[in-house]
């Protein structure tokens, strides 16, 4: 958790708003890296949910021919 961090700052963190590497268009972290911590709840719903989103931005870009 928290080994790669979110953020709209490519200095500060290496992932955009839709789990996507600043630096590599094409790569998308969408486990538990981007969050920094766990709730006292499992966290597996929300990874689903951080894919699902992750996957339809992937699936827009790519029709665009932006990745």
């Amino acid at each position: 958790m928290g080994g790669v961090r979110m953020g709209k700052n490519p200095s500060t963190s290496l992932l955009n708003e839709w789990n996507q590497l600043h630096a590599c268009k094409n790569v998308f972290v969408t486990d538990g890296a981007c969050m920094t911590s766990t709730g006292t709840q499992n966290p597996t719903l929300t990874f689903m949910a951080l894919t699902a989103r992750a996957a339809n931005h992937a699936m827009d870009e790519w029709k665009k021919l932006n990745l």
